[in-house]
């Protein structure tokens, strides 16, 4: 008896493990077709773009090489993006400030500038955006750009000496030559200003020095003021503000008082 049941469980074990085989067996083939559907399905869909971020601080300026060879100048208080494949994608966000853009040049694959609903599509060129306020500024230098929004009733071209004035709350679009005594002198270390009163003045040089400035005396003039500091500190900038709208000012570290 003994034997006869000795028999009998070796004839059932192997078909225990043949059972067993084969079901998992079965497993691993219907997970290697679900991983390998999952992971076509994720190679087929397009991947989120990259960016790199760079960020000036105000009162400072930085200059950037892309990895396409072309060349950004950051004005203070400025932040972008971007995302650079040389030969297959090129993309630039500013994202707030002013930014001067020397493109190398690439027939094969444009270089795109977007800023707000606004996108500037270039070769190789030369030009100066100003994002403030609500309002872009774009000064070209040299080559051509062209400007599309999704706002726009049509597409913008600017030639070398040419500017576009963007209106974001009205979509309203101007072009206008350069303005040879402010656009982009501000890379060449000029605080330069064109008509303007003397509060927007106090705030380029909030900009300009990374300082705070409060204005406790509100009778100060309201004329228009032009003209340019070169390499100047803030005490002389503020100095010679003071003497021209006769004002008086306390400078404490990173704070600036006018009476």
């Amino acid at each position: 008896l003994q034997n006869l049941q000795h028999g009998i469980h070796k004839q059932q074990h192997p078909r225990r493990i043949y059972k067993f085989l084969r079901y998992a067996s079965i497993v691993v083939v219907v997970l290697s077709v679900l991983g390998g559907a999952y992971f076509g399905l994720q190679s087929s869909q397009p991947s989120a773009p990259v960016y790199t971020y760079v960020s000036v601080k105000a009162g400072s300026k930085s200059v950037i090489m892309l990895p396409d060879g072309s060349r950004v100048s950051l004005n203070g208080n400025s932040r972008l993006r971007y995302n650079i494949m040389p030969g297959e994608h090129r993309e630039v966000v500013l994202m707030k400030g002013e930014a001067y853009f020397d493109v190398t040049k690439d027939p094969s694959c444009l270089f795109r500038v977007k800023v707000n609903d606004m996108q500037i599509e270039v070769l190789g060129t030369q030009f100066n955006v100003r994002y403030h306020k609500g309002v872009i500024e774009t000064a070209l230098f040299t080559g051509a750009v062209r400007l599309s929004s999704s706002a726009f009733a049509k597409d913008y071209r600017l030639y070398p000496g040419k500017k576009s004035i963007y209106q974001l709350a009205s979509h309203h679009v101007t072009i206008c030559d350069n303005d040879g005594s402010t656009d982009a002198r501000w890379k060449d270390g000029y605080l330069a200003f064109n008509s303007q009163s003397l509060g927007e003045v106090l705030k380029e040089v909030e900009n300009w020095y990374g300082v705070t400035i409060q204005i406790r005396n509100h009778h100060l003039p309201k004329d228009k003021l032009t003209g340019a500091f070169y390499h100047e500190t803030l005490e002389s900038v503020l100095h010679s503000l003071s003497m021209q709208y006769g004002f008086k000012y306390h400078i404490n570290h990173d704070y600036v008082t006018i009476e």
